[in-house]
Order: C-alpha cells, then structure tokens, then sequence
C-alpha cells in the first residue's frame, strides 16, 4: 500500500533525526580538554553544585565524573539496546548530556504518573458527590466545581526552559 505525503514526511523526519543523532554533537570536534576535567577545574561555575544539591532535594545521589568514558548505565537492563541509545554520545561530555535527556525523561515520566494518580482521586470524588443525597445542594454543587476546575488545571502543560546543550545536525 502507497504512503501517504504525511507519512513520507514523518519518515524522512525520522531518518533525518537518526542521522543527526548518529553523527554525534557537533561541537565534539572542538572540545579539547574533557568534561570530567573541566567540572574539577571549574565546578561548572556553580551550576554542578546546585545540580547536586536538587538532586540531593530528591533523594538522588548525583553521579560522579572521574574519568573521560562515556554514557553507561548503573546496571546491564537494557542489554544490546543500549548501544542504539547512547548513539552520538562520547566521552564525559557525552555521559553529561545522556543523563541531562533521561533527567528530563524521568521528570516526565514521574510527573505523568502524579497527573494520573490526582485526576484519578480527583473524579473518585466527583463521582461520590454525584452518588451522594447530601442535603446541602449547594455546598455539593461547589464542591464539584471546584473539583472540575482542578481537572482543568491538571489538563494543562507545563513547559520549562533549559539553555541549550546539545548541537546536532549543523
């Protein structure tokens, strides 16, 4: 069966990402003192100590820079996978940027999870307002306007801003 132009598109898009991902950062060539030596130097001009100190807020340990190797994870779970994912990674810099990407995936991930368990109690309640004979209408009609306009608030998107870190496909 024949593609549609939307999904030629789609695939192009995805092989133009792989590509760029492929060929790494651009900035890679340019980098001559490694990262891991530049964070001892520099402490990232404070920035990785308050990395730290967030991560610590959340009961993560930050991990440690202490050689040039690349991205790795803390147990062998993704098997041969992991190849593909670590992809255009090199070297500590490399490592750095893996986690800033799963930092933000885990953020995500977590925040999805807390949305799903609010919205779920959330229309738990609804429901029991709507099974309920309570006397005070009116309370109850407030109640679940309330409770509506928290749905509405759990329906919106966040967005946070992070200054660039990656370079890929210039």
């Amino acid at each position: 069966m024949a593609q549609s132009p939307a999904e030629i598109q789609k695939a192009y898009r995805e092989r133009k990402k792989a590509a760029a991902q492929a060929a790494g950062d651009a900035t890679y060539p340019f980098l001559k003192e490694p990262f891991y030596l530049w964070l001892e130097r520099t402490d990232g001009g404070g920035d990785w100590t308050a990395a730290d100190l967030e991560l610590n807020l959340a009961s993560i340990e930050m991990p440690q820079f202490e050689d040039d190797g690349g991205p790795r994870p803390n147990d062998g779970a993704f098997g041969d996978d992991i190849d593909k994912y670590y992809e255009g990674y090199e070297r500590s810099i490399g490592r750095a940027e893996a986690m800033v990407d799963s930092l933000i995936g885990a953020a995500s991930c977590i925040a999805a999870a807390i949305n799903s368990y609010k919205r779920e109690e959330i229309e738990t309640r609804l429901k029991e307002l709507e099974a309920s004979d309570a006397a005070d209408k009116a309370t109850a009609m407030k109640a679940a306007v309330r409770l509506n306009k928290l749905l509405d608030q759990l329906d919106k998107r966040v967005r946070s801003d992070f200054p660039q870190w990656k370079v890929r496909g210039v």
